[in-house]
Parts: C-alpha cells; structure tokens; sequence
C-alpha cells in the first residue's frame, strides 16, 4: 500500500516536473520570440531610415508575438487630436486608419478621454510599477486593461473604445525628446485579456524604440531640409553669378555698341554737313561748264565734249548717292545708340517700336542671306501703342534675345530643309505685331517659322540654364533673364504661346505705366 502510495505520488511529481518543464520550455520559447522580435525591430530601425518602413514593421511584428487582435500606433497634433497613422489588424476586424476619415469619434475624442485617463491611471497599476517600475522614466505614461466593461471608465472612453472594436488593451506612451508624441497600443477585441508583465516590458522597450527612431527620422528631415536649402542657395548663387556675368556681357555690348555708334557718328557727321557745300560747288562748276560752250577746245578741260557731257549727268547722282548712304549710316547710328541706351538708364516713356525697330538693325546682319539660310522676311503689324514706361535697355535686351533665338531656330530649320527633311528654309520669315488689350497693356507678338520648341521642353524653355543648343552655342541664360526683366522689373509677362503649327511664338505683355 506504502509503495503504492509511493509510486503514486512519485508519477505525480513527475508529471508536475515535466509540466513545470514545459512550462518554463514554452516561457523560454516565448522569451526568445519576443527578444528576436526586438532585435529584429531594433535592428529595422538602425537599418532604415524611412520611419514609415519602420513603424509597420513594429505595429506587423508585435501583433505576431503577443498573438493581438490590433496593434496600432496613433500619433497627437499640437492641440490634442490626432489620428491612427499604423496598424496591423486581423481581417475580422475594421481599419482604424481607414474608418477614422468617416468617424471624428475614432481620433477626436481620444484627446478628450484617453490621454487624461491615462493620467488619472498612471498610478493606478500598482502591480505593473512594482514589478517594472525601473522600466520607466519620469513622466512616462501607461495603462492597460484587461476588460473595459470592468474597469471604471467614463460612458465618453467606453464609447470610443467600442469604435475601436476593443474589450482589452495595453497602451504605452512614445515620447520624443520628453514631449508625448503618441501611443503604441495592442487591443485584443474578442474577449478581455490579462496582459502578462513580459509583454507590456516589450511593449515598452518597442515604444522606446520608436523614440529613438522618431529622433533619427527628426535628424533625417533636418538634414534634407539643410541640404534642400543648402542646394536652393547654390542654385540661387549660380543664378546670380550667371545674371552678374549676363549682365556685364550685356553692358559690355551696349558700350561697345554706343562706342563705335560714337566714332561713327563724328566722321558721319562731318562727311553729311559738308555734303551741302559739295553740292553747291558740283552745281556752280556744272553751271560754268554749261554757259561755256568751247571750254572743251579751250584747253581747260583736256576730256572730250561728250565725257563732260557724261560728267554733268552722273556727278549729281554721285552726290545723291553719298547723301543717301550718309542718311542711312546715321540712322545706322541713331539705331545703334537707341538700342545701348546707355544715356537713358532706368525708367523712360518711350516708343516700343523704335526700340524693335533698333533691335533688327543691330541684328540685319543675321537677317541678311547667308550660306547657312536665304534672307530672312520680317512681316511687321504695328498696332496704336501709346508711350510706355519701362527701362528701354531692358526691354531692347528681351527683344533682341526672342529675335536672335528666332534667327537661330529658323537657321537650323533651313539646314534641314538642304537635306531634304524640311521646307522652311525656302522662305524663313519672322513676324512681329503689336497691340493693346482691355487692360491697358501692350502686348508684343514674336513669331518665327523654324523648328520650333518640342512639347517635352516648352515647360523647361524659362528655366535658368536650360537649353536644346549645342554646347558653346547657348547658356540657357538668355529666356529665363529676360523673363526675370519683363515680370520682376516690369510688372509683365513673357510666355511661350503653345497653341502654333509651326516654329515658335513668344508673346511679351507690358503694363502702359507701371505702378512703382
């Protein structure tokens, strides 16, 4: 009986042993999952650094090792609301995410009842602070509860817990830099729940670890805002390296331009005044050589009757002639100084279409015939344009760059047409017009009939630095200045006008008088 007894109890120790054994293998087990998963979710945080990645993994790997119905992370704004922004949920249950754009009931009253319970409960755990209490900082808040219709919670927290779907949960506060910035929660939903201490310690390291990585994406976000910037200066400085260097080969032109329009004009000058007293001599020697009709057998003239005949006739037209080419250098010259402009800095009213028509002077040379194309027709339609007030050199700037890209594109179009892929070259023309709209504007219309802009670049064509030139035959300067010029200095527009067949139309708007 003794022995019966014996062996009877000697098969229940056994039992009890491998029950504790197995127990304590199943408690181990789990142990290790659970500091795999923290190591895994450490191990995401210092791999990545897109906090995103990072936050679900978390919210995927802590609903796998506590075997939770949700595991979600919700983030405040500055006054208290605030919203779910991660979650993994089984598929039996509704999104949070998801369903709190319909619902404000599921993120609005969380600041009302949650995060001042959460306060009004820190201490109320007493059993978790005993055994894990090292495992909090000053000031770190957390609540679980194991069955909501248990605990002693206002009909507003219950009635937000029941949007959530929740009957228990366990909810640890994640901190950035000591300030709250939101909550890891894992909710059992079917049945309440009794969170073991283990558990809530991973919970805890898992929300510590976010902090950390909440600090890394904040260092993240400071540096591609430093370098955003960093890059925003460098381009700004190229800009205005690029508009200083523009800038001086511009006034560099102009002088030059005023300079030889200066030693022009002196000699033009002279030769014009004195054109008037050569005309008056050719007249009276003509008038002498007519009321004298033997002066050829006289031995005056040695030339024959009929060369002084040929004398009488052409010398007036030479004369004419030198008055007519005397006439146009100076014009030549006027337009050259109308074009520098330089005594006439800063805000004039003056005549838009001198300032064009002075501009196609300094580029009648590229106008002209060439090897590269035929002349180039320049069809003007001037409309009844009042006197605007604008800085003419500016504005001359902006006119000769649309024109002289004009004359280049319609160059390329004429060196295809040789090869047999294009026509314009027969007859590349240029067309101006200008008019007024209804809002006291003047409205200048370039258009060309060369290549034209392709559409994958027309977006591209004001954009500092951008160009379809080869290298050395462009900076890319050119339109995004003269864009710069019209609207910063000028209160106007210059756009590309989309809406043409072929070549490319440039449309300048600028306000009659400008409001300074």
């Amino acid at each position: 009986m003794t022995n019966n007894i014996s062996e009877s109890s000697q098969t229940g120790i056994s039992r009890l042993s491998a029950a504790i054994y197995k127990a304590q293998a199943a408690t181990n087990k789990k142990t290790i999952a659970a500091q795999s998963t923290f190591i895994k979710i450490t191990n995401q945080i210092r791999r990545s650094l897109d906090f995103s990645v990072i936050c679900q993994t978390v919210t995927t790997e802590m609903r796998h090792i506590l075997n939770a119905d949700r595991v979600a992370i919700y983030q405040f704004n500055s006054d208290w609301s605030g919203r779910f922004t991660f979650e993994t949920a089984g598929p039996e249950w509704v999104s949070l995410v998801e369903a709190q754009q319909d619902n404000d009931l599921i993120s609005k009253n969380v600041s009302n009842c949650s995060v001042s319970l959460l306060n009004a409960y820190a201490t109320a755990d007493t059993h978790l602070q005993a055994t894990y209490g090292g495992a909090f900082v000053q000031g770190e808040v957390f609540r679980i509860c194991e069955d909501i219709y248990a605990a002693d919670f206002s009909d507003c927290y219950i009635e937000v817990l029941e949007s959530y779907q929740a009957r228990s949960y366990a909810i640890i506060a994640i901190y950035l830099d000591k300030q709250l910035w939101g909550l890891l929660a894992a909710y059992q939903n079917s049945e309440p729940r009794q969170w073991k201490n283990e558990e809530v310690q991973l919970l805890v390291q898992v929300a510590e670890q976010l902090g950390i990585a909440l600090k890394q994406a904040e260092y993240v976000r400071t540096i591609h805002q430093q370098t955003t910037e960093l890059n925003e200066t460098i381009h700004q400085l190229k800009q205005s390296q690029a508009q200083l260097v523009h800038s001086e080969k511009m006034a560099s032109l102009g002088q030059l331009v005023a300079g030889i329009a200066h030693e022009i004009n002196n000699p033009t000058n002279f030769i014009h005044a004195n054109l008037s007293h050569i005309e008056n001599y050719v007249s009276s020697i003509l008038a002498l050589v007519q009321a004298t009709p033997n002066i050829s057998n006289s031995g005056i003239v040695p030339s024959p009757e009929n060369e002084i005949d040929f004398i009488i006739e052409d010398l007036p037209k030479i004369v004419t002639s030198m008055r007519v080419g005397s006439t146009r250098i100076r014009n030549i010259v006027n337009s050259l100084r109308n074009f520098s402009r330089l005594d006439e800095s800063g805000t004039k009213r003056v005549d838009i279409h001198k300032g064009i028509e002075s501009t196609l002077v300094v580029l009648s040379y590229q106008l002209s015939a060439s090897n590269e194309h035929p002349r180039i027709e320049v069809i003007k339609d001037y409309g009844d344009i009042p006197s605007i007030e604008c800085d003419p050199a500016q504005i001359n700037q902006v006119i000769l760059t649309i024109l002289t890209n004009a004359i280049y594109s319609m160059k390329i179009a004429c060196q295809a047409g040789k090869m047999g892929t294009h026509s314009s070259c027969e007859l590349p023309q240029l067309q101006i017009s200008t008019r007024t709209n209804d809002l006291n504007q003047a409205v200048i219309r370039i258009q060309d009939n060369g290549v034209g802009i392709e559409e994958k670049h027309q977006s591209k064509v004001f954009d500092y630095f951008f160009t379809t030139k080869p290298v050395g035959d462009g900076s890319g300067l050119g339109l995004a200045i003269a864009r710069q010029i019209v609207e910063d200095n000028h209160q106007g527009t210059l756009r590309l006008d989309e809406d043409i067949a072929q070549g490319a139309a440039f449309v300048i708007t600028l306000p009659i008088s400008r409001n300074l």
